[in-house]
């Protein structure tokens, strides 16, 4: 048996690395059961537990002691009951995905014999960087760098859970201190990993892309055959919606305490959609050259054969020369008239990204939907949902 035949099912983008390593130690995740739903559990007891029994014991949790108590504060919400979960449970979908169109990719055939050795060096190299000790050890201390250089930086110049102002000094809190290192460390290495992993897997698909694709230009996803490419980006919607709803509680206590309009974010906003796509979708613009260059060749091979087609077909239908006297009726050249017509009409709406409108919109909405709540600061519900009941009618 071929090794890429034997091997390509058993890549994992998740199930690898000293913090998966070290989870297994642990028995957070055990063979064949990754158990995501009490790790995402598990999560919430380091984090925002801790937290609250924290500020609580400094009766800061709730109260007028301080201008924002812990329970009001929206930016340990989002973060912490809803960003880091998210994270670690949007491990099942991607990982089974992944597997899927790793897979796909030989038994569709868009990988041809004599390209199974570079499409196993492509898996092999995926593999080493997902496993490669030296990579999350530069991502911890990436988090651990960005925990110090904010260790003084604070929010609000009054005092809330996190620090209290004394003769216009902050000091932290207990249960400061432990957002910072524990929660916000948490949180900033799960993204990291997460940007990792997809360093990783866009550059196992820009290795494919360098191999001797068999693409099918008249393949109906208008993508050559590579269209399961571009869906397996929406699976990707539960990382940008985790960062965007710890993004939205930020956003939420600079309008509500802070007094900053919500306006003032809208050009970021834009900006930060605008980044989403170029990160999740713009990569896939490697396998631009060759789908245009695959268009451009079968437009021409299909010009070709209509010529020759439809000048037989003009010749004994349209002008006269039929020696065996048959009937248009029900005649196989009709049919294959209409076929190479609508495998040309195919051809020619074929797209030249690996993706359609629809994945980017998935991914947008993943972006703003967490961000929506938002609207409430500037317009009351009610409003709001006559606003959006427009769109119904």
């Amino acid at each position: 048996m071929n090794p890429a035949r034997s091997s390509e099912g058993d890549f994992s983008l998740v199930a690898g690395g000293p913090a998966h390593w070290l989870q297994q130690r642990l028995g957070l995740i055990k063979p064949g059961a990754p158990n995501l739903a009490r790790r995402a559990a598990f999560s919430v007891l380091l984090t925002w537990v801790p937290l609250l029994v924290l500020s609580a014991a400094q009766g800061l949790a709730i109260g007028d002691k301080v201008r924002i108590p812990f329970l009001h504060d929206f930016a340990v919400y989002t973060p912490f009951l809803v960003a880091i979960p998210l994270l670690i449970l949007a491990e099942g979908p991607i990982e089974r995905r992944v597997a899927e169109v790793v897979t796909h990719f030989v038994h569709s055939g868009l990988v041809p014999e004599d390209s199974l050795p570079g499409y196993e060096l492509a898996l092999d190299r995926g593999r080493r960087l997902r496993d490669s000790t030296l990579a999350e050890v530069v991502l911890l201390g990436f988090t651990a760098v960005s925990v110090v250089v904010v260790r003084n930086e604070f929010p609000f110049d009054f005092s809330t859970w996190r620090s209290l102002v004394s003769d216009s000094v902050q000091t932290r809190t207990w249960a400061g201190w432990w957002h910072l290192v524990v929660g916000m460390g948490l949180f900033q290495f799960l993204v990291w990993r997460w940007l990792w992993k997809l360093f990783i897997w866009y550059g196992f698909l820009w290795r494919v892309s360098k191999l001797d694709l068999r693409l099918i230009p008249t393949h109906p996803d208008r993508a050559a055959g590579l269209g399961f490419v571009g869906e397996t980006q929406r699976f990707l919607w539960s990382i940008v919606f985790a960062f965007s709803a710890a993004t939205a509680g930020v956003l939420a206590n600079e309008i509500v305490y802070g007094g900053v309009s919500l306006r003032h974010y809208e050009i970021p906003m834009v900006g930060y959609v605008v980044v989403v796509l170029l990160v999740f979708l713009g990569p896939l613009l490697m396998f631009m050259p060759r789908l245009i260059e695959a268009k451009m060749k079968s437009l021409h091979d299909y010009s070709t054969l209509a010529v020759t087609h439809n000048r037989m077909f003009d010749g004994k239908w349209v002008q006269g020369d039929n020696p065996k006297g048959e009937t248009v009726l029900g005649t196989p050249e009709i049919s294959s008239l209409a076929d190479l017509g609508n495998a040309y009409d195919v051809l020619d709406r074929m797209r030249p990204v690996p993706f359609d409108p629809a994945d980017a919109v998935v991914l947008v909405l993943a972006a703003v939907i967490p961000m929506a709540p938002l609207l409430l600061t500037v317009m009351p519900l009610g409003r709001l949902l006559e606003f959006m009941s427009k769109f119904l009618v």
